[in-house]
């Protein structure tokens, strides 16, 4: 079985252009000493149908390396890296792949490079399409329009035994890579505690005259989602220069929007170790959302700004590219400092800084824009996980950061609610609604169902998982609206208006 998979995966790589036939013979050999068999053992040429990506393939040669001993340990990481090892027979060099993304872009636009680039990061299998086919994706009407919604099932889970070896391993202040995107991850191995990285392909570009790198998500949660990252490893921090580097970008890819996340703990990222930021090709809620008040500032006369009807506080800047840099770098400046505590806004507590700000910009319609989301992240004993913070009372659906792609409106929400919904599911078409409280993982999930249930009147049991989608998008919404610095109640909106009086 072995000998065909390794024909069926030669196959794959020649229908889809990876190698050449004249590199046949060296990736089978390639492929056969990382499985340690001395010869092909007579196998003939696979001819049936092939798949669209390599991931099952994949896993049952990564099944016989576990099978026969070639892993450090029979896990789910450890056979990723040695699935991960097996592409890169099939992977071109860094400067081969960088030289035909900029001969593409030279010969036919920024959009083609993107696009092919993005299909040969599939084709090898960095990103991983099979994974994230894996979620539950769908759109929940709300008032501020239809929002998307994910249940994130794509990054594998870490078996007990796996989480057991990681416990003994000790994170040397010297790592290599320091972190997850540092560039000397392009081509790196992998270990327990970090992903091999053999089929990771990266493109250099200059921002704002400085070097930054450009590459795919291997876990896409949009169209093209990419990420661009600073030369150096260095802590994130959104400054004027970050304005003028994403400024910079969708001058030099006019199709994709950029962003950062914030700088701080809490309303930041993931990962706030290196200077980042995330881009694609695709149109978000946030983007649709219109106007709730326009208005000039003296100071940026060519700059329009807006107040966007959404539940965090944004503010929409548009415009020619500099003057829209210096009136973000302004806003920016004024909001570090702001304190309302009218509305429970204070700016730092002795030297720890609370506010910042989440930037997203676009070229659209021959201007530039800028969307300034403001950001707070002061705690309290009332509210130790944030006051602008996801509230206890929807830590059922989500409790995590509000980072940069949900502040846009994609809901990305933890694997666990695909069983729990299915459980309550069927309590609610039976009727059983009470036992909720009697069971650990559905117990947190009893108020919040009592509060909506009734207003369905006579539905049927198979309405009830709609009716669960319906009500989780609603939560989102209210779980973003928590998040938001000023409310949308008259006096946050006065509040709104004494911080712009500031600008």
């Amino acid at each position: 079985m072995i000998y065909s998979n390794v024909e069926e995966l030669i196959a794959y790589g020649l229908k889809n252009k990876l190698i050449e036939k004249e590199d046949e013979i060296w990736a089978r050999n390639s492929i056969l000493a990382l499985l340690n068999l001395p010869d092909n053992n007579n196998a003939a040429p696979y001819k049936g149908p092939l798949p669209d990506n390599p991931g099952e393939i994949l896993s049952d040669i990564s099944f016989y390396a576990a099978e026969n001993g070639l892993l450090e340990a029979a896990t789910s990481t450890y056979r990723e890296i040695f699935e991960t090892s097996v592409m890169a027979v099939f992977t071109k060099r860094p400067s081969e792949v960088s030289k035909i993304f900029y001969d593409t872009w030279h010969e036919k636009g920024i959009k083609k490079a993107t696009s092919e680039f993005y299909k040969y990061c599939r084709k090898i299998y960095y990103i991983k399409t099979d994974r994230v086919a894996k979620n539950i994706t769908w759109k929940a009407d709300t008032e501020y329009g239809k929002i998307d919604m994910t249940i994130n099932l794509s990054k594998p889970e870490k078996d007990p035994k796996e989480i057991a070896l990681q416990g003994k391993i000790k994170v040397s202040p010297n790592a290599y890579p320091k972190c997850l995107l540092c560039r000397e991850n392009e081509g790196y191995a992998g270990r327990l505690n970090h992903p091999a990285r053999q089929n990771l392909r990266i493109i250099p570009l200059k921002l704002n005259g400085k070097r930054w790198y450009f590459q795919y998500s291997p876990y896409v949660y949009y169209n093209e989602h990419s990420i661009v990252f600073a030369e150096d490893h260095r802590p994130m921090r959104i400054s004027a220069d970050t304005f003028k580097n994403l400024l910079d970008f969708v001058e030099q890819f006019p199709h994709y929007f950029i962003g950062s996340n914030a700088d701080l703990p809490i309303v930041g990222g993931s990962i706030l170790t290196h200077d980042h930021y995330q881009a694609g090709r695709y149109v978000f809620p946030m983007e649709r959302a219109q106007s709730v008040k326009r208005f000039k500032i003296k100071k940026f006369p060519k700059v329009t700004f807006d107040i966007v009807c959404w539940p965090l506080s944004v503010l929409r800047l548009r415009g020619p590219k500099a003057q829209v840099a210096k009136a973000s770098a302004r806003v920016l400046e004024v909001w570090r400092k702001y304190d309302d505590k009218k509305v429970g806004i204070i700016h730092a507590t002795g030297k720890t800084p609370h506010n910042t700000i989440t930037p997203i910009a676009r070229y659209k319609d021959g201007a530039y824009e800028m969307d300034l989301v403001l950001r707070n992240n002061r705690t309290s004993k009332e509210y130790p996980w944030g006051i602008f913070h996801s509230r206890p009372e929807y830590h059922n659906i989500k409790r995590e950061n509000i980072g940069l792609i949900e502040a846009l409106g994609m809901a990305i929400l933890p694997g666990r609610l695909k069983n729990e919904m299915a459980q309550i599911g069927a309590l609610i078409a039976a009727g059983k609604m009470e036992k909720m409280k009697d069971l650990s993982s559905l117990a947190q999930h009893y108020n919040w169902v009592m509060s909506f249930i009734g207003d369905y009147k006579g539905f049927k049991a198979e309405d009830v998982p709609d009716i669960l989608l319906e009500e989780i998008g609603c939560t989102f919404i209210k779980v973003l609206g928590s998040c938001g610095v000023f409310k949308h109640d008259a006096e946050g909106k006065e509040a709104f208006l004494r911080f712009i009086y500031k600008i």
